[in-house]
């Protein structure tokens, strides 16, 4: 059994480059027993229980400082459970050496990555190392003005807030705050207890901040009587009242200090007009930011309002929660102007964290950013092996300060789930964007005969695939197409039927299809014309689309990134990160589950064939050709080119219903005569590899001088009138089915009885 000497407290980097641990006085420390060696997560259980801390309350950082070290060297944290076994190694060695626990307070029951260090007091020889490190005045170090009382003495955290007992909280090098309550009966110290005659603050902003949640928690209100460089001094808005506070800047410094502080409200609470004093867009903002962190949108003003009123009982205005959403937004994903000059870092970094990873960018002669390109190496080695050869492009608009666009290049794996390529930024979609955009993706997709684009009829998209890629067949979308006829020719009533022309397999039917569309309209059989019969029409198409005939694919991961198209540049790219990790996981653990020879969606539609092709009769012609009769038409399936006079197996690439009869009659397994795109062991090779996030906080990013010397300046913007959009206007797919529904006659309704047949104005019927 192994004793282990326990201590509570915090590690501290004094002005000297030494390390100091500061105990707790008050949870000081513990003789923990084990019997075995424990994970982690066990050891933390055991710490927790012996301390009488609950473990939703608190998370445990576990650290040490080997024997023999110089002080400068930093504690080893541990972070895994490899790395407590190797300290039960090191520890049975050294028995005198001493194990320190960290406690972090939880937000909301969840850990909030910000420390809560919890000290009561001060340990009298870390405050006597800290003054000979640190030569701070009396002042500093937390004295009384006669010097001689110890008791006085307040404890410094990392970024030389002096309190006494308190909650400090630190985020990074930033400043940051926040009010400790209780949150579904977890019992947390209270802000008052920062309120008191001699504490100190580090700057004017998080004493105002802290004042202003004092107001909150107490329900008062109170006035500045005087805001200086030297002083702060505040009272309670009642003349009357005697409760006020007095907080002195000290000499040199940032720091201040509360010289005077009466906590006792003299006022009638019956004069009271509001609950309390409106805090600040900045002390909203930290109290709601951790629901900011992620890929999600997080609270609407309306939520904040909400919020605050039932946490703290503080009425907000619409515009104020929208500034503290804005602040709390900006804290959380950085201010937009500066994520443009982390872009070389970050594209360097995401190089080395996934090996392959092809990043690229462009900025003017002013080096104000223009263009970027990212594709990760994951991904272009999956579309190399083994998926369709169809890549959908399309642009999105950003709805962030600086606007811009989304490219975006993706194709479909052979489960029917959307497989994203790449990506790009830049100013508008023009022909110099996109062709930049597809000379980068040359880089890893090379241009060849059987590669396939599919776009809408954006003049730049069509003019610059000819020219990057000239080998490979470009198709456009249907529903752009049938869009354009319903909106520049009215052409709502012919939507459905340019729609069923587009999909025929047959060449006969296209025909007839189209014949009729020219008949009801020739001015809309001439756009279709013009429009290049071969590049919509998916029975002329000379290439391979298999079923591909929209952009869908590429709209679909547009609405997935709706939310994080409003984020500055860095936090945008690490959400598309984000989405691309999470879908090759999830997508590799169902590939894992299949044991079926092909994937899920191809055995679905497959076993719908099936119940269609029952009813057909096969006449064997040769040993891989079947005449199959079955209503008015008959078709011929050629199982060894697979092939069928319908022409949905030889586009699409699975057998038909026909040619599913024709297997069974032949008795062959149906599986073999799927293309391989669609097996279930091309679907797991396109998952192999994760794509990973970064593994490292970005004030610990290493780069070369040379990207570190790199500087992008944010491009010029121009805010557009009127409301920002937030959603593209009717679908093609509305259109086509307010157009097939457009047939039958509308009925109406009385507005006053609800009936049909006749409206208000000659309603008779007696309400």
């Amino acid at each position: 059994m192994l004793q282990i000497y326990v201590m509570c407290g915090r590690w501290r980097l004094y002005d000297n480059k030494q390390w100091g641990f500061i105990v707790d006085e008050e949870k000081r420390g513990r003789l923990v027993s084990l019997e075995s060696t424990p994970s982690l997560e066990e050891l933390k259980l055991i710490v927790l229980d012996d301390y009488g801390i609950k473990q939703i309350e608190f998370d445990v950082e576990f650290s040490f400082l080997p024997i023999g070290v110089s002080l400068d060297s930093p504690p080893i944290v541990m972070l895994n459970d490899r790395q407590v076994k190797n300290f039960l190694l090191y520890f049975k060695r050294n028995n005198n050496l001493q194990l320190c626990v960290t406690f972090k307070s939880r937000v909301d029951g969840h850990s909030s990555g910000e420390q809560f260090y919890l000290n009561n007091g001060s340990n009298d020889d870390a405050n006597r190392r800290s003054d000979d490190a640190k030569g701070r005045s009396d002042d500093v170090k937390g004295r009384t003005d006669d010097g001689n009382n110890r008791r006085d003495h307040r404890s410094e955290d990392d970024d030389g807030n002096v309190h006494g007992k308190s909650i400090v909280l630190r985020n990074s090098d930033k400043t940051s705050y926040h009010d400790a309550k209780v949150v579904d009966g977890l019992v947390t110290m209270m802000v008052e207890s920062m309120v008191k005659t001699g504490n100190y603050f580090k700057s004017k902003e998080i004493l105002q901040a802290t004042m202003e949640m004092y107001a909150m928690k107490h329900n008062c209100d109170y006035r500045v009587t005087k805001s200086d460089t030297k002083w702060w001094s505040i009272r309670c808005v009642h003349s009357s009242c005697k409760w006020s506070l007095r907080a002195q800047c000290l000499d040199h410094s940032t720091y201040l200090k509360i010289n005077k502080y009466v906590g006792e409200h003299t006022c009638a609470p019956s004069r009271k007009n509001k609950f309390c004093r409106t805090p600040s867009a900045r002390t909203i903002g930290h109290l709601i930011m951790h629901n900011y962190e992620g890929v999600k949108g997080g609270p609407k003003p309306h939520d904040i309002i909400k919020s605050i009123r039932s946490d703290w009982g503080c009425e907000l205005t619409y515009s104020q929660a929208w500034e503290s959403r804005e602040y709390a937004v900006n804290e959380v994903r950085g201010i937009p102007e500066k994520s443009y000059a982390k872009i070389p870092k970050y594209l360097y970094i995401v190089q080395e964290a996934n090996p392959g990873t092809f990043t690229n960018y462009e900025t003017d002669c002013d080096g104000r950013f223009k263009y970027l390109f990212i594709s990760f190496g994951q991904s272009i080695r999956g579309f190399n092996k083994s998926i369709r050869k169809v890549i959908v492009v399309d642009g999105t608009f950003l709805k962030n300060k600086y606007k811009g666009v989304l490219l975006v290049a993706t194709t479909v794996d052979g489960n029917s789930n959307l497989y994203p390529i790449a990506f790009g930024i830049a100013d508008s979609e023009n022909d110099r964007s996109w062709e930049w955009f597809l000379t980068q993706l040359k880089n890893g997709i090379k241009d060849d005969e059987g590669l396939a684009f599919v776009s809408d009829r954006h003049q730049s998209i069509c003019k610059s695939i000819g020219i990057v890629y000239p080998l490979a067949k470009h198709g456009i979308c249907i529903h752009h197409l049938i869009n354009n006829v319903i909106t520049y020719y009215k052409g709502k009533s012919l939507a459905g039927l340019v729609a069923k022309a587009s999909k025929a397999y047959r060449v006969a039917e296209f025909e007839i299809r189209f014949k009729q569309i020219c008949d009801i309209s020739p001015a809309i059989g001439g756009y279709l014309k013009e429009a290049n019969v071969t590049q919509w029409a998916r029975c002329h198409f000379p290439g391979y689309r298999y079923d591909l005939n929209t952009k869908n694919p590429a709209e679909s991961i547009n609405f997935a990134l709706r939310e994080p198209r409003e984020y500055p540049i860095i936090p945008l790219l690490d959400s598309i990160r984000e989405f691309l990790t999470r879908w090759f996981y999830k997508r590799r653990e169902l590939s894992a589950k299949n044991m079926y020879p092909l994937t899920i969606a191809v055995e679905k539609k497959i076993d719908r064939r099936i119940g269609k092709g029952q009813i057909f009769e096969g006449i064997p012609i040769t040993r891989s050709r079947i005449r199959i009769k079955g209503g008015t038409t008959d078709f011929i399936v050629d199982l060894e080119r697979r092939t069928c006079s319908c022409g949905k197996f030889r586009i699409g690439k699975i057998p038909c219903r026909h040619a599913i009869k024709g297997s069974f009659d032949t008795c062959k397994d149906l599986y073999r005569y799927a293309d391989d795109v669609y097996t279930t062991t091309a679907w797991r090779s396109l998952y192999e590899e994760s794509i990973n996030p970064i593994g490292v906080p970005e004030e610990e990013w290493r780069v070369p001088e040379h990207v570190k010397a790199a500087k992008v300046i944010a491009p010029h913007t121009k805010r557009q009138p009127g409301r920002p959009k937030k959603r593209r206007h009717e679908t093609v797919e509305d259109k086509i089915r307010s157009s097939q529904g457009s047939q039958a006659p509308k009925r109406h309704k009385c507005s006053r009885c609800g009936k049909e047949g006749h409206n208000r104005t000659t309603c008779d019927i007696a309400i």
